[in-house]
């Protein structure tokens, strides 16, 4: 068996990670406000899976890996077995827990639009690190395939929740890890991606927008300056 210490580097958060909805929200309560409010309350972060996105992890027959502070620094470890341990699949170690049942082999399945959260799955014992319960195959059991637009959930020792995107045949007991994202807030769940994506603003974009809603604010300003100062001068007259 063997074992390789692996990184997985996350994007900063920034506006550009912000989608549309979450953007206008933010542009509502800095409105509202006077001022723009800040982007670091809450962003969905996309996480590089390209060390393990081969099939099986790119594990050789009969081992495993483990990929240390995944998605980030202190957040847990993922265990990526090809066989090893009687198991094939994904895992959860060090508090990075996945979303799974209580028997063998039953990682839970998302669906595109599916929210991961707290709530997910609606039992005390949902969430867990348990090697046989996470995996795809322990032994003779087998999770029923993983088609295209399936996703893992799961919540890292930060308390945040995220996906990991994964197709998984069950007859050739061959999984492929396709993409991954978190929550950047603890305990905010998170949706899986459903459908053709929306485009995002990048930061010009919202650069730009930020300026229109503040050069709105000014000239709504200016209009109530103008407003009063003809009214003094009227009541002056």
């Amino acid at each position: 068996m063997m074992s390789n210490k692996l990184s997985a580097g996350s994007a900063a958060t920034d506006a550009s990670n912000l989608p549309l909805s979450r953007l206008g929200a933010y542009l509502a309560i800095g409105l509202g406000s006077g001022a723009l409010a800040t982007t670091t309350e809450a962003a969905v972060i996309p996480i590089d899976v390209s060390s393990f996105s081969a099939v099986n992890g790119g594990a050789a027959s009969g081992s495993y890996f483990n990929v240390f502070n995944w998605p980030t620094a202190n957040a847990g470890t993922l265990l990526v077995t090809n066989g090893g341990f009687g198991s094939v699949g994904l895992s959860g170690q060090d508090f990075l827990y996945i979303a799974s049942g209580y028997g063998n082999a039953s990682p839970i399945k998302f669906a595109a639009g599916s929210v991961v959260d707290a709530t997910a799955g609606g039992n005390p014992n949902f969430w867990g690190t348990g090697l046989f319960q996470n995996a795809f195959a322990y032994n003779s059991y087998l999770a029923p395939d993983f088609g295209p637009d399936s996703f893992l959930g799961f919540k890292d020792a930060l308390g945040r929740y995220g996906y990991i995107e994964v197709t998984w045949n069950s007859t050739s007991r061959q999984f492929q890890v396709l993409s991954a994202a978190y929550e950047s807030a603890a305990g905010v769940g998170i949706t899986t991606p459903s459908g053709a994506a929306v485009p995002e603003p990048d930061s010009n974009t919202l650069a730009g927008t930020a300026m229109l809603a503040m050069g709105s604010v000014a000239m709504l300003e200016r209009r109530r300056r103008k407003r009063a100062a003809a009214a003094t001068a009227e009541a002056t007259a």
